[in-house]
């Protein structure tokens, strides 16, 4: 029943000073969990099987807080409740935004203000914070402003409290339920608990946290930090915010007078493989400057006059990495702390160098050609068939429509004003050709190619106009358009031409 803190600085093996512990600890405990962050947590199960080897990997379990939360529901018959997805979070909210608009003064049921109450609730979720707490500061705050802004705030947590209790179980809330619910089962019970990569921790997490200590064995923390003194200069310590983390850890063992044990300080590195990686990590930053003495062979510094000429001289560097020193696209990586001013000129530089790249950014979710093509859908339906959101949707190349015929077909509804309901019958406009007969013909397959699966869509659509009836139209709708096919075959035709171009 005690804490131990695994502390020493970046690449000092505190994560593998722990997966060693438990192979060697594996065939003796009852059970033992390592609990990392969500993103690290496929890292570390890959790791476990590593250095576990030969070892069955019974009782020995990685875990991140959120999953062990759910296994508690389970145990303790509360998973019956409905999950509230952050979609079903941002439907509720604009609700309550549109129903209270009168008692608002301050937010109304705009996207950005749905977002603002999203983050809002969150955050005073994870520090534990009430509608009550709110209404007691906001006695203390003079700024009418802020009051008026806190004053919607509160009414809209409130309503939102009221909406979801008993019938919904929200994701930030799992962490208050596993602290809540933990003693009612025998996950923890004298078990050994790693908590592994984490930067910080919530007041809810300390919450987990203190139970774990109750329940447990053991419980083991890893600290990225080069010592445990908490009274230091911020300004001049980068471990400043660690150290924050371990005196609110301190705090929590002296006022639940939990046993701490005493801590292991890691001090070798073996991260760097270079003697001049391993001096930069330990003296970048010390205010009192420390000069390297050996020659430095494996850091190079080139000044650019712009970021393109630094780029282009990257891409120099690798297209003589893979001819003269043999190696692979896939071993070189390129680092940037901004990654946005970058990319363009990365995409434009090595495909002039002929060097394929993957580059690691969030894309906007409208970026994607499905979510573009659901989207000129329904603008095509919402806006009656006006002539720029048909050939929008045209445009996004899912129709068996050639693109020739496509803008022959644009250039004939521009001049003679088709749009709207003059989609929904024959074309009988002339045009100033022979073979004029043929080519209205042609227009008017084309139109009822186009727009009969649309006019279809639209009327299941009308007939019930329900989220779930019109999930399935579009699902339907896209099944019959084949667009898994198409979006196949488009990728295979990327593919050939990439391959075409970086094989000559």
């Amino acid at each position: 029943m005690g804490l131990r803190i695994i502390y020493g600085k970046p690449g000092s093996g505190k994560s593998e000073y722990c997966f060693q512990e438990i192979a060697n600890q594996i065939t003796k405990e009852k059970k033992i969990y390592m609990i990392t962050p969500e993103q690290f947590s496929f890292t570390a199960e890959t790791k476990l099987m590593k250095t576990v080897k030969n070892h069955a990997v019974i009782n020995a379990e990685v875990l991140t807080l959120s999953r062990m939360a759910h296994r508690i529901l389970n145990d303790v018959g509360k998973s019956c409740k409905t999950h509230l997805t952050k979609q079903g979070k941002a439907m509720l909210l604009y609700s309550i935004l549109n129903q209270y608009k009168k008692e608002l003064k301050f937010l109304g049921k705009t996207e950005e203000n749905i977002d603002l109450c999203m983050n809002a609730i969150t955050e005073f979720k994870k520090h534990g914070i009430s509608v009550e707490n709110l209404e007691e500061e906001i006695e203390k705050v003079e700024d009418t402003y802020l009051k008026t802004k806190l004053k919607d705030m509160i009414l809209i947590y409130e309503k939102f409290q009221e909406q979801i209790e008993g019938k919904y179980i929200e994701e930030v809330d799992l962490l208050t339920i596993l602290a809540d619910q933990i003693e009612k089962t025998d996950l923890i019970q004298d078990s050994i608990v790693y908590l592994d990569e984490f930067a910080g921790f919530t007041k809810q997490e300390y919450e987990v946290i203190a139970k774990f200590i109750k329940l447990a064995k053991q419980v083991n923390i890893t600290i990225c930090t080069n010592d445990l003194n908490i009274n230091t200069n911020p300004d001049l310590d980068i471990y400043y915010s660690n150290k924050t983390t371990i005196a609110k850890i301190w705090n929590l063992v002296n006022e639940n007078e939990f046993l701490l044990e005493s801590p292991v300080h890691l001090s070798k590195s073996y991260r760097f493989k270079t003697e001049e990686l391993q001096h930069l990590s330990e003296n970048i930053n010390n205010p009192q400057s420390t000069k390297y003495e050996k020659n430095v062979e494996n850091i190079e510094l080139f000044l650019a006059q712009n970021p393109y000429s630094e780029i282009e001289n990257i891409a120099k560097r690798i297209k003589n990495l893979i001819k003269n020193e043999k190696r692979r696209y896939k071993d070189i990586a390129i680092i940037t702390k901004n990654i946005q001013e970058y990319a363009s000129l990365v995409r434009a530089i090595f495909s002039k160098y002929k060097i394929p790249v993957f580059i690691d950014e969030k894309r906007d979710v409208a970026q994607n050609i499905i979510i573009q093509f659901i989207l000129a859908i329904l603008e095509v339906i919402n806006k009656n068939f006006t002539t720029e959101t048909v050939f929008n949707y045209l445009k996004l190349g899912f129709s068996a429509i050639e693109p020739d015929e496509i803008f022959e077909l644009e250039n004939y509804c521009n001049k003679w004003g088709i749009k709207q309901n003059k989609w929904k019958k024959d074309f009988s406009y002339e045009i100033e050709k022979e073979d004029k007969k043929q080519k209205i013909e042609r227009y008017n397959e084309l139109r009822k190619q186009i727009v009969e699966p649309l006019l279809e869509l639209k009327e299941k659509i009308n007939q019930n106009k329900t989220v779930e009836n019109i999930t399935k139209c579009f699902y339907e709708f896209l099944q019959e358009q084949k667009l898994e096919e198409k979006i196949a075959e488009k990728i295979r035709r990327t593919r050939k031409k990439c391959y075409a171009r970086f094989s000559k």
